[in-house]
């Protein structure tokens, strides 16, 4: 879900122009991304759920049920915000001598129940109704009626919204959170697929729409119309959904990777048209990354309905999403990236349990990143994993640290945001041959099915062909991060060469040690040697021989650990101390648009961390390019310049200036950009 999904965690600006992000509106993306994130926790998913209180699943009790096939009759009263329904279910018992079985309904009344056309006996308790009492058949069809003002959990279930009528399926403040039995007799647990026949009654001068394809239009010629919609794809209980109003209609032709022509429609309010057209127009797109690199799109039709709500929700076939993120200005495009990513990683392939809840959600997390990745490039997606590590970071710091898998709290950024990091690590711990790999067979193996964190790792394993259990078992069933320390010093050696003595030492706050592979770049006179190294104890010492002098070093250049991390100690430049502020000449100099020059500082250790940046100056003092602007632990570091401006664009050869400031200290440097 998100948007629910995200808080899903609003996470992006994105502006789709000529097919790159400029650095002035991705510096607008990420304010709005922790604007609403973490201020308002609006819009996501995850942001969404306002509740503090960790959710504490109490399991299902025994129901021998199967349900095959729901056909459900609704009819929709706008003046007394009431339905009445008859809902047919056919039923195979998965074990025949049970003497009783359940469904799920919530808070609505039960008029009458036949099993094959004869009178059952039925109890109500609290959501549930019991039948007993008789012997049906191992296969059978259980007929419902039933009626009342169905209600919802102010995030998931049934509204009424004036000329329009939603529903969201997951209810954020609920445990569990399925949502169906707040507006139809089901068994309303994520494991139970079943197909689809829903008739729709509604006052004539609406539409109404659901999941799969609409096969008929019936004018009762009362004033009212019944729409009957029919999803012939196995479907879970919290992905069934209707949208009911007043609609502004369009649609947009897409040709599948298959080869099939695949609706695209949309369901509007009328004063939202246009800008919905801009802000839904980038879906093709998204479509064929995901048909690419998933799998074809799997169902007969896509849409998109809005609804009054907070957030998104990725009903099988038919998004709900808010009339709050239709701005006309892209800047939700990773909520409709997420939504759609969720028609294979949730609605294709279920989970099996709300315990494997990041099976769902930080797949389409992930999924969002690697869309990005492939329009912006690897730099944007190095950015984009910071920003949802830093997501995940402040949720630590305020509900404290739990495991993905059966979690505390099932919206947040251990899900959605660490969810997505364990699939960008597995990435690079297996390779991206072997990921793709892994994503392709997971979504052929469990298609139209469900499956739990151990039929993921199976497939991990068999189409990496590695033994993966210490990489889930640190990262899904741990809970937790590393958080490192890194001594480093150099010296020469008796053959005139150098050694570079490197020490990790793990901080994180249990006493869990994590194995994790840390890359480290060594920048040198000559060319920066990149190494990896791997942290397995809570002390680890390493020393790499170099030709050239050391100069300093950077962490994880290319992003792929989920770690905070410090440079606590290293060698000092020449008569530099602890207490100094330093800004080395940048190398090489002059140099050429399309090349990076090096910029080496160093940053005092008494008082740290000290809020410090560098920017670039042209000779008539006019700011050109932020390099730096955070606070930094006392230590050595680099930073690059690749002749742009904040806006992404490359400025004229000439002298330039670059700053380092901090509270107490300025040091200036002059460097050249020359033509090429």
């Amino acid at each position: 879900m998100a948007r629910g999904h995200y808080d899903r965690l609003i996470r992006h600006f994105y502006i789709k122009g000529s097919g790159t992000l400029n650095r002035l509106l991705l510096n607008i993306f990420f304010l709005f991304l922790f604007v609403h994130a973490f201020a308002q926790e609006k819009h996501s998913e995850a942001s969404l759920f306002k509740s503090t209180t960790p959710r504490q699943f109490v399991a299902e009790e025994y129901n021998p049920v199967d349900v095959i096939h729901y056909d459900v009759s609704l009819v929709l009263d706008f003046m007394t915000k009431e339905i009445r329904g008859v809902a047919d279910i056919d039923i195979a018992l998965t074990d025949t001598s049970a003497e009783s079985f359940y469904l799920h309904l919530q808070n609505l009344d039960v008029s009458a129940a036949t099993i094959n056309g004869g009178d059952i006996s039925f109890l109500r308790q609290a959501d549930k109704i019991y039948f007993q009492g008789h012997k049906p058949d191992s296969t059978f069809r259980l007929s419902i009626q039933y009626s009342g003002t169905p209600a919802n959990d102010g995030f998931g279930g049934f509204f009424f919204q004036n000329e329009y009528v939603y529903t969201i399926g997951e209810g954020l403040n609920s445990c569990p959170p399925s949502m169906l039995r707040y507006w139809m007799p089901s068994h309303d647990v994520p494991n139970d697929k079943a197909t689809l026949d829903l008739h729709l009654t509604v006052p004539g001068d609406l539409q109404a729409f659901s999941n799969g394809l609409l096969i008929s239009i019936l004018d009762n010629g009362d004033g009212t119309k019944t729409f009957t919609w029919q999803e012939n794809h196995p479907i879970a209980t919290y992905l069934v959904a209707i949208a009911v109003g007043p609609y502004a209609t369009f649609s947009i032709p897409y040709t599948s990777v298959a080869g099939r022509s695949l609706p695209l429609e949309f369901y509007v309010f009328p004063e939202h048209l246009e800008t919905a057209r801009e802000d839904w127009k980038n879906i093709t797109q998204m479509m064929d990354f995901f048909e690419r690199h998933y799998a074809p799109y799997p169902f007969d039709r896509y849409s998109m309905a809005e609804a009054a709500n907070r957030g998104a929700m990725e009903h099988q076939t038919m998004t709900t999403y808010s009339s709050q993120l239709v701005t006309g200005d892209h800047r939700y495009d990773y909520i409709v990236a997420h939504e759609l990513a969720h028609h294979w990683w949730g609605d294709l392939v279920t989970l099996g349990d709300w315990k494997d809840i990041w099976l769902n959600e930080g797949f389409a997390t992930y999924s969002e990143a690697l869309y990005f990745q492939s329009l912006n490039g690897d730099k944007f997606m190095q950015t984009y994993m910071d920003r949802l590590a830093e997501i995940y970071f402040r949720e630590v710091s305020r509900r404290g640290h739990f495991a993905i898998y059966d979690p505390e709290y099932l919206w947040g950024g251990t899900i959605y945001q660490k969810g997505a990091w364990v699939l960008h690590m597995l990435r690079w711990t297996v390779g991206d041959d072997a990921f793709w790999r892994i994503l392709k067979s997971y979504a052929e193996r469990y298609a139209y099915d469900n499956a739990v964190t151990t039929d993921f790792i199976a497939v991990a394993e068999e189409e990496s062909g590695r033994d993966l259990d210490w990489f889930f078992e640190q990262w899904i069933y741990q809970p937790g991060y590393p958080d490192i320390d890194v001594s480093w010093n150099r010296q020469r050696t008796m053959s005139g060469k150098f050694a570079v003595n490197i020490e990790i030492e793990q901080k994180q706050w249990d006493k869990f040690q994590f194995t994790v592979p840390l890359e480290i770049l060594i920048i040198t006179d000559e060319e920066p040697v990149l190494d990896t190294l791997v942290s397995a104890q809570q002390t680890s010492s390493f020393s790499v021989e170099l030709d050239s002098r050391p100069i300093s070093i950077e962490i994880d250049p290319n992003n792929w650990l989920l770690k905070q991390y410090d440079i606590i100690a290293g060698p000092h430049p020449p008569g530099v101390t602890p207490t100094d502020f330093y800004l080395a000449q940048n190398y090489p100099n002059p140099f050429a648009p399309g090349e990076t020059s090096n910029i080496l500082y160093y940053v005092a250790r008494l008082n740290s961390p000290h809020p410090v940046s560098i920017k670039v100056y042209n000779i008539l003092g006019r700011e050109i390019r932020t390099l730096v602007d955070k606070s930094l632990q006392g230590g050595y570091y680099n930073t690059k310049w690749d002749g742009k401006d904040d806006a992404g664009r490359v400025v004229p050869a000439g002298v330039y200036i670059y700053r380092l400031q901090s509270d107490s200290k300025v040091i200036e440097r002059k460097l050249v950009l020359i033509d090429k």
